[in-house]
């Protein structure tokens, strides 16, 4: 499904493009308020399920039910904390093993999530603990 190019979606799809934090819709439509873009919540989520869609925009939900969003880049994959909800983006290029298996394989998309708990989580709930 291809949808038509629109200055709403323009801004939807630079905006991910030029940031790495993961936004939600709502920080995508804050931001559009910010700069005067005349857009409601209901077309930005409707926009970014559609760029999912097509393989632009992959969509990460967190354990607290929120969807965030990110331009969808090469050689790497999403981290996602069950405690503190972070996203974290780790990259593969060095992995020797998973590239060779990538190379060998034809992607037609990439969309890789992985759910545990970040470090900074870890050493907290070790250090509650003692």
């Amino acid at each position: 499904m291809v949808t038509r190019n629109t200055k709403q979606k323009e801004f939807v799809l630079n905006n991910l493009k030029n940031r790495y934090d993961h936004p939600s819709s709502q920080k995508l439509y804050d931001d559009a308020k910010k700069q005067g873009i005349e857009i409601g919540k209901v077309s930005i989520y409707r926009i970014l399920n559609n760029l999912v869609k097509e393989g632009l925009v992959c969509k990460i939900v967190t354990k607290d039910n929120v969807a965030h969003f990110d331009f969808v880049r090469k050689n790497h994959i999403h981290l996602v904390c069950n405690n503190c909800n972070r996203i974290f983006d780790k990259n593969f290029d060095n992995d020797e093993k998973l590239t060779k298996l990538i190379n060998d394989f034809n992607i037609s998309m990439q969309d890789v999530i992985l759910y545990g708990i970040c470090k900074d989580c870890k050493q907290t709930i070790n250090s509650s603990k003692q």
